[in-house]
């Protein structure tokens, strides 16, 4: 039974990420993006968990030239008051930077070369995007949670910044 879930779920997460309409050029990603949601989906049961809550924040950039960044905060954040609430806050985050690129027909891999977590470092990150007008939504590979002691994937869905013109 659970060898047929796990296969109904990576059914659907290929569903879910697949673009077949056509192929993802890395001109469609440039600009800002404004988080909307985030959650992480247990391969095996289907539960979603919002780690960062329901409201995070965040903004991902892609530029002309090929560097993305992004950083991502959980909502209900605080002021740290001492080391012990910068620590929390400082692994409560997301932030990484890097050179990408895209792969038909909608695989983004992002080549790491500074991150708030020094592991990333050096890595490649996949995601697979679907882009519909202003949002666009990138899902991981499944990824080993040791926090949860399970194959997860996470699912983040963003929205396109309106440009504004500076003086």
């Amino acid at each position: 039974m659970l060898s047929e879930k796990n296969s109904a779920v990576r059914s659907e997460l290929r569903q879910t990420t697949v673009n077949w309409r056509y192929p993802l050029h890395a001109k469609d990603l440039v600009g800002i993006w404004i988080i909307e949601s985030f959650h992480m989906e247990d391969c095996a049961t289907g539960k979603r968990t919002q780690p960062w809550g329901e409201r995070p924040s965040g903004a991902v950039t892609f530029n002309p030239e090929g560097r993305m960044f992004a950083l991502i905060t959980p909502d209900g954040r605080s002021d740290p008051k001492t080391e012990a609430d910068e620590a929390v806050a400082f692994r409560s985050m997301l932030a990484y930077s890097g050179q990408y690129r895209v792969e038909p027909p909608n695989r983004l891999v992002t080549s790491v070369d500074i991150a708030w977590f020094e592991p990333w470092v050096g890595s490649e990150q996949v995601r697979y995007c679907n882009l519909s007008g202003d949002s666009l939504t990138l899902t991981s590979a499944p990824l080993n949670m040791p926090q949860q002691n399970a194959l997860m994937f996470a699912v983040v869905t963003w929205r396109r910044e309106v440009a504004s013109q500076c003086d």
